[in-house]
C-alpha cells in the first residue's frame, strides 16, 4: 500500500480536461505555450515588421512614376513630364545601381555549374554583373584521383615531407602551437598541394551576351561552384532611399532644363526661376552620387578569379 502512495505521488494522474497543464513538479517547465511564444520565432514573422512602411512601399513602375511626380509637386503644379521620359529615368538609374551600389544594387552569391567535356561556351541566364571566382567541387577533380600512381609517387613528397616530422615547425617548436600549430601548417600544404595537382579553370564572363567562357575544356563532367556578383531585381532597388533620390533629380533636371526655354508666371504674379530649380535638383543628384560612392567598395566587380 505504501509503494502504491509514493507511485501515485511520484506519478500524479494528467487531468484530461486540461492537457496544457503543466505540474510544478515536473522537468522542463520553462517550455510552458506563455513562455515559448516570447521567445521562439513564430511563423508569421511578417506580421511583427513596421506595418506603415510595409504599406506604403513603392510595388511597381506605375507608383514608381506616380511617386517621382509627387516629389516633383504634382498635383499642386503641373509637371510636364511625360511616362515614357520616367521610364528611361528609372531605367538608366537601376543600370547605375546594378554597377555601382554594392550591396544594393548588385550583392555576392553562388551558382553551381557542370562542365562538359569539349564545350567552353555556357549561357547564364541569371542577371550577374561579373564573375569572380569558379572552383571544382572536389578539389583533384575526382576522389579516384586520390589513388592514381601519380598521386601515390607524390603524396609521400608533398604531404609528409618524406616523413619528416612537421609538428608545428611552421609555428614554432612543439612548447608552442603544438597540435593547432600542426593542423594550420597542415591546412598550407594542402593548398599548395591543390595548386600543383588539383583542376584549374580560366573563366570570363560577357555581360553582354551573358555567356561564361571556360578553358580548357574538361576530361570528363566536373560540377563546380561559381561565385558571382548578381543584380538585384529591380523591383526590390525601387525603395531604396537613394534611388529614389537619384530618380527624382534626374526627372526633375529634365523638367526644369525644358522651362529654362520660357518664362513662365504662376498664379499669384510669381515667376518659377527655371535655372534655380534645375541647379537645385542638379546639387542634389550629386551629392547623392557621392554618397553612393563612398557606400559602396571599390573594385568589387572588376577582379575575375
Amino acid at each position: 500500500m505504501a509503494d502504491t502512495d509514493n507511485n501515485i505521488q511520484n506519478n500524479p494522474p494528467i487531468d484530461p480536461n486540461k492537457p496544457n497543464k503543466v505540474y510544478p513538479w515536473k522537468r522542463h517547465d520553462y517550455m510552458v505555450p506563455d513562455h515559448r511564444d516570447k521567445h521562439i520565432p513564430q511563423d508569421n514573422y511578417c506580421g511583427i515588421q513596421d506595418r506603415f512602411m510595409m504599406e506604403h512601399q513603392i510595388q511597381n513602375l506605375t507608383q514608381l512614376k506616380t511617386y517621382i511626380k509627387g516629389q516633383l509637386g504634382s498635383p499642386v503644379i503641373c509637371v510636364e513630364i511625360s511616362d515614357m521620359q520616367l521610364e528611361d529615368i528609372i531605367r538608366d538609374t537601376v543600370q547605375y545601381i546594378w554597377r555601382y551600389y554594392y550591396k544594393e544594387g548588385s550583392y555576392r552569391d553562388y551558382l553551381c555549374l557542370e562542365l562538359i567535356p569539349g564545350k567552353t561556351h555556357y549561357k547564364i541566364c541569371q542577371e550577374l554583373e561579373s564573375v569572380v571566382d569558379f572552383q571544382t567541387a572536389s578539389w583533384l577533380g575526382n576522389i579516384n584521383e586520390l589513388f592514381t600512381v601519380p598521386h601515390n609517387v607524390l603524396y609521400d613528397s608533398m604531404m609528409s615531407l618524406n616523413n619528416f616530422s612537421y609538428n608545428g615547425i611552421c609555428y614554432g617548436d612543439s612548447s608552442y602551437g603544438d597540435v593547432m600549430g600542426n593542423f594550420n601548417a597542415q591546412l598550407v600544404w594542402l593548398e599548395q598541394v591543390k595548386f600543383d595537382l588539383g583542376e584549374a579553370y580560366q573563366v570570363s564572363y560577357n555581360q553582354k551576351e551573358k555567356e561564361l567562357s571556360v578553358w580548357p575544356s574538361p576530361r570528363r563532367k566536373v560540377h563546380g561552384l561559381m561565385e558571382v556578383v548578381k543584380r538585384q531585381k529591380s523591383f526590390h532597388i525601387f525603395n531604396d532611399y537613394w534611388f529614389k533620390e537619384l530618380v527624382v533629380c534626374k526627372a526633375g533636371m529634365i523638367w526644369t532644363n525644358a522651362l529654362r526655354k520660357y518664362s513662365l508666371t504662376i498664379a499669384g504674379g510669381g515667376t518659377l526661376n527655371a535655372d534655380s530649380l534645375y541647379s537645385s535638383f542638379k546639387e542634389r543628384y550629386d551629392a547623392a552620387i557621392e554618397r553612393i560612392d563612398k557606400e559602396s567598395p571599390n573594385g568589387h566587380c572588376i577582379f575575375v578569379g
